[in-house]
């Protein structure tokens, strides 16, 4: 109740500031207002048909850009993401982390790239990593509200749409550019690199990149185990022996590489282009070495005076076996656009993607479990041309998968997936002021998994919209948006039958599941300009068929026994980011100081009977941030991260306790006259204090905290 008061009362405060924001000049004879307005615009929400700037996007998004992922990416799209508004991850380790969005995960979550589905195995676990690297990227979107419908009815979380520049759509405008990145980090020992080159010739232009990084397992603060879970096995009579691992965080290690080729011819009205890609990760997965010290009692596989003296000599556990999945990825792109196409259609834009998948779960050096996907998506989205009032886009998109796993521990059947679906999105403007959006998606889905009959599912969702601009500059909005959303099951929820022993459970799908049917609403308000800028959002998501692993108390061949199951489900929550600017009040010349807060939080129970508390949803967490700039050459931030404690558990569920992180950051750019060079060093720190820190989340929050103290050190040239 204390966090909804909160959110209420910072509502206010943007709104207010509404009416009373005020400008000044810069020496450059420009507001502060325009300068604002200049930045939002130039960011670009490319998984939208209508490709519209963050200025314009009237639904909650959040947009990590290239200068940001230099200094804030880490081994992991999921962790990457884990601080922005109502993002947290699901953290399998540093190898493996996927986003969680307002409680939302696994198939909940769409993550696309360049606008096509990853055409990976990551819904399907946890433990399986995104195929794309933080490093490798140009930007990452987070789109949340009615939109996201657009891009599937697994979306209803939300979507992450990575981008790159594999395809160029426009003309590059040199012979030849490029970037190159070096970065080593002290906690896990981190070595990694990434470069890019491209240009133009003429109307062709071409793009390559590569990426490498190298990481050992993660120092923690303390025992992988948590206090609670060892004080649970002493109730329960279990000898526990001291870890000589206290310290480190047992296969944990990572290494991921990745190299992507593309071209594109580009005319007055349009493009087309073709990329080629390869990912390539091997990394640990963390929590094992707990269950070979009470299931079998093994030895530990690491000790902290081997690493030690191994420091200069590190295999990444590749000599000494524990958990490891070995994972690779072939993709192929093809994307394109048409403009003016005729007086009724403005563009047509396409896009597919074929990619083949594949990752070898390893034990002591020996494949468990071989999981492979192959998979090709193809999209076609027509925008009609606009008019006075009204603009839109309809499309057509299908899905096509093989999903197949071979092995002793193989849980899931091999199943080929297929989806068709038709989608529309339409925009009216009533005034200057007012919009109406208005969407629907129908797919049909099938499973044909062996041994099971073919599972047809055809999810319908829809969407109605509301947005208010009451100056008609989009210096502040107003929204309001319902929904309704099916989603149909995925592999792992009708047909998983086995020891999931990544996940550490035995896990037991439903072949008779439907659809799962929800009713969404959500009031959202952003204040772009002035001296208190921010972004606000309430939201509710009613599931009358939610679809839910959890916990029953067995036991199944020594592993706790989880479930899919049908229930009734109610979530809801906020989201607040705020900027206080310190050089709108004051006359700081080039200087730059911003105040940033952050509060989001979300709350999810069954509504079906006892009304228990739904497994691994994120407690309240606030976030502030103090930055500081001078011109481009200089910035200084630091940051207080606060997490909550989480005592909202269902039942088997240990509870987690609270948390903060202490995290800073510097940069320097030095006065560079060459035309088009730029240099810039970077530092941050992270967990300065060393906090011991569990994500509630995860599966492994109870045998996997995340990493202690670290710093990074960082240099990126562009040229």
């Amino acid at each position: 109740m204390r966090a909804f008061s909160l959110f209420i009362l910072c509502f206010i405060a943007l709104a207010v500031n509404t009416a009373s924001a005020q400008e000044h000049t810069p020496d450059d004879g420009h507001s502060v207002r325009e300068h604002e307005i200049h930045k939002l615009t130039e960011i670009k929400i490319s998984a939208d048909p209508f490709n519209p700037s963050l200025l314009e996007y009237s639904s909650p998004a959040s947009v990590v850009d290239k200068e940001e992922l230099v200094k804030e990416s880490q081994t992991t799209i999921g962790e990457t993401l884990s601080n922005e508004p109502g993002v947290r991850s699901t953290y399998f380790g540093p190898g493996a982390s996927r986003p969680v969005i307002r409680g939302n995960s696994g198939d909940r979550v769409r993550i696309l790239k360049n606008g096509i589905g990853t055409l990976d195995a990551s819904a399907i676990s946890e433990d399986h990593a995104v195929s794309s690297s933080p490093l490798a990227a140009n930007s990452i979107e987070i789109l949340r509200g009615p939109e996201t419908l657009l891009y599937g009815s697994t979306a209803v979380g939300g979507a992450v749409n990575i981008t790159d520049n594999s395809i160029p759509e426009y003309g590059i405008g040199r012979d030849i550019s490029g970037s190159v990145d070096l970065r080593q980090g002290t906690a896990d020992r981190e070595t990694s690199w990434a470069a890019l080159l491209e240009g133009q010739a003429d109307k062709f232009n071409w793009h390559a990149d590569a990426f490498y990084q190298d990481t050992d397992d993660i120092r923690i603060p303390g025992s992988a185990e948590s206090d609670r879970m060892r004080a649970q096995e002493a109730e329960e009579g279990e000898e526990h022996e001291e870890e000589e691992s206290s310290g480190i965080l047992s296969d944990s290690a990572t290494r991921s590489s990745g190299a992507t080729v593309g071209g594109s011819y580009v005319w007055d009205e349009g493009f087309i282009g073709l990329a080629v890609s390869s990912f390539r990760s091997r990394y640990g997965v963390p929590g094992h070495e707990h269950e070979h010290e009470h299931e079998e009692g093994e030895e530990e596989l690491h000790d902290e005076d081997e690493h030690e003296e191994e420091e200069h000599e590190h295999e990444h556990g590749e000599e000494e076996g524990g958990v490891r999945i070995d994972l690779e990825q072939l993709r192929v792109d093809l994307r394109g656009r048409v403009d003016n196409v005729s007086d009724l259609i403005d563009s047509v834009k396409f896009k597919l993607g074929y990619s083949d998948y594949e990752h070898d779960e390893l034990e002591e050096d020996i494949t468990a479990t071989t999981f492979s996907n192959e998979g090709i998506e193809g999209r076609v989205e027509v925008l009609h041309s606009p008019t006075e009032r009204l603009e839109g886009a309809a499309g057509f998109q299908i899905v096509s998968t093989s999903l197949e796993a071979v092995g002793e521990e193989s849980f899931i059947p091999k199943t080929d997936s297929l989806s068709p679906a038709v989608f529309l999105f339409e925009e009216y403007h009533l005034n200057d002021y007012w919009k109406l959006q208005l969407g629907g998606r129908y797919e049909y889905v099938t499973h044909d998994a062996e041994g099971f009959s073919t599972n047809d599912f055809h999810p319908f969702s829809a969407s109605l919209g509301t947005t208010w601009d009451p100056t008609g500059r989009n210096s502040s909005t107003l929204g309001l948006s319902i929904s309704y959303t099916q989603r149909a099951p995925q592999v792992s929820e009708l047909y998983a039958d086995g020891a999931h022993l990544a996940r550490g459970i035995f896990e037991i799908g439903d072949p008779g599941l439907d659809t799962e049917d929800s009713y969404g609403a959500e009031l959202t308000f952003k204040q772009n300009t002035g001296v208190l800028t921010g972004a606000a959002s309430l939201f509710v998501q009613n599931y009358d068929s939610y679809i839910n692993l959890s916990a029953t108390g067995d036991e199944e061949d020594g592993l706790p026994v989880y479930r899919y199951s049908d229930v009734e489900a109610l979530f809801y929550g906020f989201e607040l980011e705020t900027s206080l600017h310190f050089h709108e009040l004051l006359n700081l010349w080039q200087h730059d100081l911003d105040l940033n807060t952050q509060f989001d939080y979300v709350r999810a129970k069954e509504t079906s009977g006892a009304e228990d508390d739904l497994p691994r949803i994120p407690p309240f967490r606030t976030i502030v941030e103090l930055e500081y700039a001078f011109k481009r050459n200089f910035t200084a931030a630091v940051e207080g991260v606060f997490v909550a404690a989480q005592t909202k558990v269902s039942d088997f569920e240990l509870p987690t306790d609270s948390y903060q992180l202490l995290n800073a950051s510097l940069g320097f750019s030095p006065n560079i006259t060459r035309e088009h060079f730029d240099l810039t060093f970077y530092v941050r720190g992270t967990n300065l204090t060393n906090e011991e820190a569990r994500v509630h989340s995860s599966f492994l929050k109870d045998v996997a905290p995340l990493r202690g103290r670290s710093v990074l050190f960082g240099v990126r040239s562009t040229f």
